[in-house]
């Protein structure tokens, strides 16, 4: 009986070895293994460490990081290879379609003045998606959700440090918050304070971007209003804007390994990073690219 025993635990081991070993092999979609931090900043800050050989982040901020800042000058975006197109959009929280149609609305208004002055600001000016025809499809949205935040006379932003949407430039006391994002929401306040009456302070409040969607939930915050990526699964659980800004997911090497990673073509680079580290932000579109949907 012993015996017995003895012959299932090994065959039970051995069965659990090659679960975990084929588990692994197809964890992600490419690289060996994937690290998760709290922001994009943390996901280059890691790839600088030497934490991993490869951060997947937006090429709105792989952009901004790689030339517009010395603290990245030894790292690239790797050529070639986009390993996602997509769209921004605002959020808030699901039915709260009345708040997300003046966003909507302020925006279009605003599609030839504020929305292009500021995208010039940051360097964005090829990235704009909204037009001065672009059509709102929730003017007829009529839920007390923009009426709320009037009677509040505060509208709360969730953001994330992620330069050149929100961001401190400089140090300590001196730092200047920022970014596109942060520079359009106060226009698009300012905008809708002045067609309707209102006295609306924007406020500002840094979150967990992996609980973005609890705290629109719960009433912590009105908006996601950080670059966020629209997703079918984003559209069915919140409320979201037009799309106001086009990005991609990039790969982001040190240029020392620039022969080691570079490809022509998607599957040569999912060849090339077999042994490599990923480093993403939790809960972001990074991520979704990395780790292989359910289906």
């Amino acid at each position: 009986m012993k015996k017995f025993k003895f012959v299932i635990a090994a065959v039970l081991l051995v069965c659990l070895v090659f679960s975990v070993a084929c588990s692994k092999g197809t964890e992600n979609n490419f690289g060996k293994e994937l690290l998760t931090v709290k922001s994009q900043l943390d996901a280059l800050n890691g790839l600088k460490k030497g934490d991993a050989d490869i951060a997947v982040i937006d090429s709105v901020m792989a952009g901004y990081y790689m030339n517009d800042t010395d603290s990245f000058k030894d790292y690239q975006i790797l050529e070639n290879i986009v390993l996602a197109e997509e769209k921004y959009g605002i959020a808030a929280k699901k039915g709260n379609d009345a708040l997300t149609s003046k966003i909507n609305e302020a925006i279009i208004a605003l599609a030839d003045t504020e929305y292009k002055t500021i995208a010039g600001t940051y360097g964005l000016t090829t990235e704009l998606l909204v037009k001065a025809d672009t059509v709102n499809p929730l003017a007829s949205a009529s839920d007390e959700s923009w009426n709320n935040v009037v009677k509040a006379n505060k509208l709360i932003v969730g953001y994330t440090l992620f330069a050149p949407i929100a961001y401190n430039d400089g140090d300590g006391e001196n730092a200047v918050f920022k970014g596109f994002d942060i520079d359009l929401a106060k226009a698009v306040v300012n905008y809708l304070n002045t067609k309707y009456e209102a006295t609306i302070k924007v406020e500002f409040m840094e979150i967990d971007w992996d609980s973005k969607e609890a705290l629109l939930e719960n009433g912590t915050i009105d908006l996601v209003w950080n670059g966020m990526t629209i997703t079918p699964e984003r559209e069915a659980g919140m409320s979201i804007s037009v799309p106001y800004l086009a990005n991609k997911q990039v790969a982001v090497i040190a240029k020392a390994n620039n022969e080691k990673f570079k490809s022509a073509t998607y599957d040569e680079f999912v060849k090339a990073t077999g042994d490599a580290v990923i480093i993403v932000e939790k809960g972001s579109a990074g991520e979704g690219v990395v780790v292989p949907s359910e289906e």
